[in-house]
């Protein structure tokens, strides 16, 4: 395994429909120089636009990070092959939904502590449900709700590698 491999990702961002925020988030992105490899588009796909950028795994929450700092919402971080499963977040209904969110040292005690300090502090505002697995934490939330939880988490300087949707698939359920 190399671990300065370069994958490609996509970014599910707040208000790139509007030319404004794309332009905004194209001169940050230009901005960018904490690794050699970094390469970034913004593409539309099925009407719907998305960062897509190309850098190591490792250097991934750094870029979450930063643009939590500049304020941009970020409600999916998605490896390219799963582009197709970007949701429309203008017609996506408010009600509860689920996501699965994989932050790294999430076995580490202190790193668990902090993000269930946050998901407390969040949960005071908004309603939120959520469960620890290995290395992922599933939430069941609005996205606008998941999207502040991102933000919160990666402005503490916790490590987040993926924030993916899991729809519910009636083929998997079974009724008795």
């Amino acid at each position: 395994m190399f671990l300065d491999k370069t994958e490609t990702f996509v970014l599910n961002i707040s208000g790139l429909n509007k030319r404004a925020i794309r332009k905004n988030l194209i001169r940050l992105c230009k901005q960018i120089h904490f690794c050699e490899s970094f390469k970034f588009a913004i593409f539309k796909k099925n009407n719907l636009f998305a960062l897509e950028v190309n850098l190591s795994k490792q250097q991934l929450p750094y870029l979450v990070s930063f643009l939590s700092f500049h304020n941009y919402l970020i409600y999916q971080i998605l490896e390219s092959n799963h582009s197709h499963e970007l949701i429309d977040l203008d017609h996506l209904l408010l009600s509860s939904k689920r996501f699965e969110l994989a932050v790294d040292g999430l076995h580490d005690a202190f790193i668990k502590d902090k993000v269930i300090d946050i998901m407390n502090l969040i949960n005071q505002k908004e309603t939120i449900v959520y469960t620890f697995n290995r290395n992922t934490i599933n939430v069941s939330c609005s996205p606008t709700v998941f999207a502040k939880l991102i933000h919160a988490i990666a402005t503490h300087n916790i490590d987040i590698y993926s924030a993916t949707y899991q729809p519910r698939l009636m083929h998997k359920t079974r009724i008795s």
